[in-house]
């Protein structure tokens, strides 16, 4: 059985971070089997192609918004327990610098008319088109454009506030700073909430924009959440495998996140059947048509079975058990197990959009075999996440040591 020490040894002086060779071109070398994937998505439609590019792209950037609303929930309630590891999710919120960048690509895609179905002119009549146009005011290229830069502006510029002030901390150890924070994570916790509801309707749920939903916004916000506790974990393990922050971040560290892994897989599961009982109940066609078109044929086996058992089944069963949070290798599984099924949960967005038949009834646009390689942007932007995260880590203390809750976090204890 794999645990850290329960009882940790206090070295007056850790080692810097150093990121190893081998682990910064093994996270580039995912650009090359996922650029690779990406090309051969091409030869099933530019549409498919794109879509892929669009899910890698926000699946990539949950990584930094969970580390920002992490960040920003332990300021706000003075959670202890995580001064060790906060130098983790600091250097995660360094890929929103680099983020906005294939959201540029996906930018090219809609002006090409090649992704977004109300970036195309709509002159026809009918519901459908009627509806679109009704959405205009909001579903338009330029609106699209500025609330992107709006959002990483207001990401980036946050985090990069309440980072500066943990940096600041390391010199003069001044209380000032954790203050600081403070005042800036209440406003930001707005700003987070807000931002991110906009950002996916306007990313992903826009993909349909006849299909109407209240929950969208606190579904994806539930995917990034439980996705981003499982990337903190394996980067933590990965670098107790390296040899870093064995004798401070103790089992009953990755209990607590094995908890947070397990919680957040049970709030996915309550706002996934949530938002399909209460359109199933309701049955109302601009609503149901999103269900529609991924409860026949070969979908529902990727919807219905594939991602709730990813999501949900297969971490709780795990988790359940105390000691398998204290275990490594089991919560590293779990963790792992997670991220697959965010890449499901996503891929069943966005890949089956609907189009309607002769009959006028929603039927998928493509099947889930002509989009399996959508998988290859989410290989590629996360190898470049995995870099910019070791590039971050090198450039502060791995330990900040003079945060008021460090010796606290030290001693943590379940």
């Amino acid at each position: 059985m794999t645990t850290p020490e329960t009882h940790p040894a206090q070295p007056a002086t850790p080692p810097a971070f150093v990121a190893p060779a081998i682990a910064k071109i093994a996270a580039g070398a995912l650009l090359v089997p996922g650029l690779a994937l990406f090309g051969l998505s091409f030869a099933f439609g530019k549409e498919v192609a794109w879509a892929g590019w669009l899910m890698g792209s926000w699946y990539v950037l949950g990584f930094a918004l969970f580390a920002s609303f992490f960040l920003t929930i332990n300021a706000l309630a003075s959670g202890g327990w995580a001064a060790v590891i906060k130098r983790v999710p600091e250097a995660m919120t360094r890929y929103f610098a680099f983020g906005i960048v294939p959201f540029g690509v996906v930018a090219f895609a809609m002006w090409g008319g090649h992704l977004y179905e109300w970036a195309v002119p709509h002159e026809g009549g009918g519901l459908h088109a009627e509806l679109i146009h009704h959405k205009e005011p909001w579903l338009n290229k330029t609106g699209w454009l500025l609330r992107t830069l709006l959002y990483f502006g207001l990401w980036t510029g946050f985090t990069w506030l309440m980072v500066r002030h943990s940096r600041a901390q390391d010199v003069d150890g001044d209380l000032k700073h954790t203050w600081a924070v403070r005042k800036l994570a209440a406003p930001f916790g707005i700003v987070f909430g807000l931002s991110v509801t906009f950002a996916s309707i306007d990313y992903i749920k826009s993909l349909e924009p006849t299909w109407f939903s209240t929950m969208f916004g606190v579904y994806q916000f539930a995917g990034i959440i439980q996705s981003g506790f499982a990337m903190l974990v394996l980067l933590l393990v990965l670098l107790r495998a390296g040899g870093h922050m064995r004798e401070h971040v103790n089992e009953n560290h990755y209990h607590n996140l094995g908890i947070w892994l397990l919680s957040s897989s049970v709030f996915w599961a309550y706002i996934w059947f949530c938002q399909f009982m209460l359109i199933w109940y309701s049955n109302i066609p601009e609503e149901t048509q999103h269900y529609f078109v991924r409860w026949n044929g070969p979908w529902f086996w990727v919807s219905f079975i594939l991602n709730p058992l990813l999501n949900f089944a297969i971490p709780f069963l795990v988790l359940l058990p105390r000691p398998h949070k204290r275990n490594l290798k089991i919560l590293s599984g779990a963790a792992l197990v997670v991220l697959a099924g965010r890449f499901v949960d996503l891929w069943q967005w966005v890949a089956p959009r609907p189009v309607f038949n002769d009959h006028h009834l929603p039927v998928p646009s493509t099947t889930p075999w002509e989009t399996i390689f959508t998988v290859g942007p989410v290989l590629a932007l996360s190898g470049v996440f995995l870099f910019i995260v070791m590039k971050a880590m090198e450039g502060a203390p791995l330990f900040a040591r003079k945060d008021p809750f460090f010796d606290e976090s030290v001693h943590h204890h379940l």
